[in-house]
This record gives C-alpha cells, structure tokens and sequence, in this order.
C-alpha cells in the first residue's frame, strides 16, 4: 500500500516529535532523579554534621560515649530520617528517628554514602567513623527513598501523558499543515485535467510564487512547447494535405478524361502519361522530403560520417544541376579554396548543398548566375551561394527557413528544401543562413565547424 504524501508528511512529522519529546522526557527524569538524590545526599550531610556537633559538645561537658549518645538521641530530632551511634567495634550505642525494619550495620573504618537494601525499603545511607579524644564510635543517618521514587513516577506519568498529548497535536497539526501546504499541489492536478489536445491553450496557475510557482511555471514552459509542437505538427499536416491534393487531382482528372472514351489517338494516352509521370515524380519528391523531415524531427536519421572534400562536395552538386540551369538560361560558377577537409556525412550533405543551389538557380534572373564559394578558417567552414534573384523582403527573410512557405506560388517546389537543408547543417554541428539579400540578389551561407 503507498501512503498519500499527505500521510507520509503527517507520520514523519509525528515521529520527529515523538522523538524530540521522548528525549526531553528522559533527560528531564535523569536530570530530576540526579537532582534529587544530591538534594537527600546534602540533608544526609546536614543531619551528619548537626550530629557530631552535638555529640562534640557532650564529650566537652565531660560525657562518656554512651551518655553523649543519649543526650544526642534527645536533641537531634529527624522524624523522617533514622539515626544511628555504633561503637567502633560495631556494637549499637544508639538508634532512632524513622524505625527500620531490620538493623543495618555500616562500614567502620571509613566514610561511605550508598544506596542499600533494609528488609524491603530502599534507603540511602551516609556512614563516617569519628574519632573525637579517646572517644570513638560510628555515626550514621539514612533516609527512605519512597519520597524520591514516588516523585519520578508521578514525573514520568506526567511527562508521558504529556507526550501523548503533544504526539496527538502534532498528529493533528501536522495533517492540517500537510492539508493546507497540499492544497495548491491539488488545484495544480485539477488545472492540469482540464488541458487536453483539443484545447492546448489553458496554463497552471498559483497562488504564491514559491517552491509551487516554479514548479507551475516549469509546466507552463512544458505546455507551451508540446502546444507549439502539436500546433506545427497539425500546420505540417495541413500543409502536406495541401500539397499532396495537387498532384492526386491531376493524376485522377488525367485518369477520368482518358477514361471517359473507349479509345483514343495514341498521342492523347502519350500526353496523359506523361502527365501522370510528372506530377507522380512531384508526389515521391513531396513524400520523400516529408519522410525525410518527420524522421529528422523524431531524430530517427543517424549521420554516417565519412572524410571528405568539401569543394569536390559542392561541385558534383553544381553538376548534377547544370541541366536545370541551363533549362533556365543561368550559369553555375564554383570556386574557393581546394581540398577542404570534413567528416560528415556525404549524402545528407549533398542533399544540403543541392537544396540551397537548386533554391538560388529557380529565383535567379534568366541571362544571369549562382556561384558557390568555398572558404575555410581554422575555425569553421563556409560555402557561400549567391543568385541574381531579386531578393526576399525583410518580413520574410526567417520564414523561408519554414516549412511549405513558398512566396511564388509558380514555382515548382513544395517548400521543403531549405527547412531540410537548415536541418543537415544543424545536425552536423553547423548553421544555414540569409547572409544578405537585396534587388540585385541573395547569399545563403552554410557553416560547418572544421574540426
């Protein structure tokens, strides 16, 4: 069984102070016994000294030993305590005060204060041998201690109802300090169940701005990027649903047109075809990148790293697309420095080189050219690309690193390339960037880390 946190605070909180209380209690009944007993041990010593003052002062009116000890039976009266006068040989001179029930006899060759048993009482016992002229005996005074043992047991009853009253108001408030300290932790759980996918936008709110407060800010800032995400996950779905919708309707319009008749000239199923393969070759590319991006988000995509050249890099690329740029009258230029050293891997990294030159080659100007440059630092890697294009405006020179913005809705592509290839550079540890843009063209700049 798992105990509620309120539970567990309350049962931690009642078993320090049952502790605490517990050891106050002990050290209370040690220190008062001790206290007690140095009380009775300093009446005992009193009650010695008035004794052998006494006898003292008989011996000086000329007293043997056993009229002193009948005098001094007299004059030094203790009720409560019993006195005792044994001659040095251990013989009882005298005995009175609080009878015993049996007769104690004590060391006679020197002083000793003990607790000792006489028949059933428990009595503490100070015994000194005295020598006073030619006279001899054994003084000794002793004190029950039911007093003593009385008082610590009504002190323990006490401290422990005491404790007992104390452990049922810590029980008790420490379960209302749990209750009332949980209570926001509660609201908190209740705030969070009403937020569901189909309603991201509700937040956590908290009373007070302590341990409570950060932790519902910490999930706000949780919220706000699973709601970003879901919200371009679904942008994503509704852009791709876009862009598919295209190609399938013309596919299937193609299909129906050639369907409607039973028999056609064989140039109309030539045309048709070819229609059919042009937008399903524009439907595996949309595909393809759109697989390529949900494994790069899902971090699905391992890069397999190998050395490279990347000026050898860029200009296979500039190669590959030199049919595309002569069919738009634009001319390819590379150049930079040779022989540029990288490890990264060499089909994603084509696939970035050829996304940014296949971008710069559909918006620069017919007549006119991209170059692609190399250069290399000791820190970093840079292959610039510039078009003659007409530039981006300011408002969307960030948006075009987003995915299916297109800002000429003529153009062939689905707006995929640069999101993918900002990808690959980021996943080799690099950037991809607008370096500058105007009327007389655009610099996109790629950099990769040279180490």
């Amino acid at each position: 069984m798992t105990w509620s946190i309120r539970t567990r605070l309350t049962a931690w909180y009642s078993l320090v102070m049952v502790a605490v209380l517990v050891a106050g209690a002990v050290s209370v009944g040690v220190v008062q016994e001790r206290l007690a007993y140095a009380r009775l041990d300093g009446e005992l010593e009193r009650l010695m000294l008035t004794l052998e003052g006494v006898m003292r002062t008989e011996f000086g009116e000329g007293l043997n030993l056993v009229a002193a000890a009948d005098e001094a039976s007299i004059e030094v009266v203790a009720p409560d305590r019993t006195l005792m006068l044994f001659r040095a040989d251990g013989s009882v001179l005298e005995v009175w005060g609080q009878p015993t029930a049996e007769m104690w006899h004590p060391e006679l060759t020197h002083r000793q204060l003990e607790t000792v048993v006489v028949g059933t009482n428990e009595m503490r016992a100070l015994s000194r041998p005295v020598t006073h002229g030619e006279h001899q005996y054994v003084a000794v005074v002793m004190a029950r201690l039911d007093g003593i043992d009385a008082e610590h047991r009504e002190l323990l009853v006490a401290l422990g109802i005491g404790v007992l009253i104390a452990l049922a108001l810590a029980g008790i408030g420490g379960w209302l300090v749990a209750r009332q300290s949980l209570r926001p932790l509660a609201d908190l759980a209740a705030q969070a169940t009403t937020i569901t996918e189909h309603d991201p936008s509700g937040r956590l709110h908290a009373p007070h701005d302590d341990e409570l407060g950060r932790l519902a800010r910490a999930f706000n800032a949780v919220l706000d990027r699973l709601a970003a995400a879901l919200h371009g996950q679904r942008q994503f779905m509704a852009d791709a649903s876009h862009e598919l919708r295209t190609p399938v309707s013309v596919v299937r319009t193609t299909a129906q047109v050639i369907l409607t008749q039973e028999s056609r000239p064989e140039q109309e199923y030539r045309e048709s075809m070819a229609m059919v393969e042009e937008q399903s070759g524009r439907l595996k590319r949309l595909v393809d990148a759109m697989f390529l991006l949900s494994r790069a988000e899902a971090q699905g995509i391992p890069l397999v790293r190998e050395p490279l050249y990347i000026d050898d890099l860029v200009g296979e690329c500039a190669r590959a697309l030199r049919v595309l740029a002569d069919e738009r009258q634009v001319t390819i230029r590379t150049c930079g420095d040779a022989e540029v050293m990288f490890s990264g891997d060499p089909t994603l990294l084509k696939q970035l080189v050829g996304n940014v030159l296949d971008n710069a080659i559909r918006h620069a100007k017919p007549g006119g050219d991209v170059t692609a440059r190399v250069t290399r630092t000791d820190s970093r890697i840079a292959i610039r690309i510039r078009d003659n294009g007409p530039g981006i405006p300011l408002e969307n020179r960030e948006r075009i690193f987003q995915r299916f913005v297109r800002f000429d809705h003529h153009s062939e592509g689905a707006g995929l390339g640069l999101p993918i290839a900002r990808w690959i550079a980021e996943a080799h540890g690099g950037t991809l960037v607008l370096e500058s843009t105007g009327p007389t063209g655009s610099c996109f700049v790629v950099t990769l880390p040279a180490a």
